[in-house]
């Protein structure tokens, strides 16, 4: 029989049959009425006593017991099978590319429940001895709290040890904001594409993704409703094609979440909501309504996507293809630096700033704002985006 112990500390006891020590505390009850036991065992009278302990504390402090039995690899499935559900292709990529390069190679046979912050800074220095920069460091890391979090929120675990460590530092990079006297030489060069991003910070995928019935001409203003995402591919016959890699299955399907609005366009190219989920409106300066009107009439190639800008044979431009534009136009503008297209989001929130745009103008048009202060203001004036649009494009167009 068991040996009783103080109130509300459970019992612990000999099993002769096994060579243990037994300790069993009640946990509430079954759905039929019968009492609902934990137990934990040990060789020890003294570590079965401390292991209880350790339960009771659990279920006094969460309500159940924390798991000690999953490992990071099972955990890291669960996730990334629960936050593809949700997430947008792009995010889902870096996660996947984070699990399989770096957390599971590294972590993935450690218990979940017995992470420490040396465990964090373990991943830290593996992922640096492969000679990659602080970003990748800091996509593991985020990727591994992510995950810690959902352990968290499903009553594995009592706390994200991720959160406790500090990210790397980013490594400095080369990515900077032009100067305005670049900027105007940029201007000059008359591709729209670039006139636009620079007057309303529009991102590189919403650029690729923006499509002619997306701008208004009677009014003067273009829709940032889609950003151009390319999707991974999943098994459509359940994995009874024969082929390992999903790309290859003859009824292959885009990895996109259910609940993620999204069109797809060919192969694995898919729009999908803007980066704040929520499309925006830019009003249109005369002359980029001008230089976009001319380059959707001129352009007589084969657009089955209705896209504004595409590649000679319809399909969808890469970030390499715009990358490799803007170098181009950079050099007929006599600019030598290698920017790329974020510097010119970079360059439209400084040119704003030195115009004296209201932040709240500017921000607003370039969905640049956090959600906490986005919250703020419910709708768009558009009197004062036209009027921030137009003083922004006068200030970079002044010669001095």
């Amino acid at each position: 029989m068991p040996k009783r112990r103080d109130h509300g500390q459970g019992s612990v006891f000999f099993l002769e049959s096994r060579g243990l020590w037994r300790g069993v505390i009640d946990n509430g009850f079954h759905s039929d009425g019968r009492r609902r036991q934990r137990y934990v065992h040990a060789k020890t009278r003294e570590e079965c006593v401390r292991k209880l302990r350790k339960l009771m504390n659990e279920i006094a402090t969460y309500g159940e017991p924390l798991d000690h039995h999953t490992h990071v690899g099972d955990l890291a499935k669960a996730w990334l099978e629960d936050a593809g559900g949700r997430l947008k292709p792009k995010t889902m990529q870096g996660y996947r590319s984070a699990v399989a390069a770096s957390i599971v190679p590294i972590l993935g046979k450690r218990v979940v429940s017995e992470l420490r912050p040396s465990d964090v800074r373990r991943l830290h220095a593996a992922v640096f001895s492969r000679g990659v920069g602080a970003s990748s460091v800091a996509g593991a890391h985020r990727a591994l709290s992510a995950m810690l979090s959902f352990a968290v929120d499903e009553g594995m675990i009592a706390r994200n040890v991720a959160e406790s460590v500090d990210i790397p530092t980013q490594a400095p990079t080369n990515r900077d904001s032009l100067s305005r006297a670049e900027t105007q030489s940029l201007l000059e060069d008359g591709d729209p594409r670039w006139a636009l991003s620079l007057l309303s910070g529009a991102r590189d995928g919403e650029l690729r993704g923006l499509r002619i019935e997306d701008i208004d001409f009677d009014a003067n203003v273009a829709h940032i409703s889609w950003n151009l995402a390319e999707a991974t591919s999943q098994h459509g016959c359940g994995g009874t094609c024969g082929y390992k890699r999903a790309s290859n299955c003859p009824q292959r399907i885009l990895d996109v979440a259910p609940n993620l609005e999204s069109i797809p366009l060919e192969g694995r190219w898919v729009l999908v909501r803007p980066k704040s989920y929520k499309p925006r409106l830019v009003p249109l300066t005369q002359p980029l309504a001008g230089a976009l009107r001319a380059h959707i009439e001129e352009d007589d190639g084969w657009n089955p996507h209705g896209l504004v800008w595409h590649r000679p044979q319809g399909t969808p431009l890469t970030n390499a293809d715009m990358n490799s534009a803007l170098r181009q136009a950079l050099r007929r503008a006599g600019i030598k630096r290698p920017a790329t297209v974020h510097w010119l989001r970079h360059t439209y929130t400084t040119m704003s700033e030195h115009a004296g745009i209201p932040w709240v103008v500017y921000s607003r048009i370039s969905g640049h704002a956090s959600e906490d202060i986005s919250r703020r203001y419910t709708h768009q004036l558009e009197a004062e985006a036209r009027d921030g649009i137009a003083r922004l494009d006068a200030y970079l167009r002044e010669r001095r």
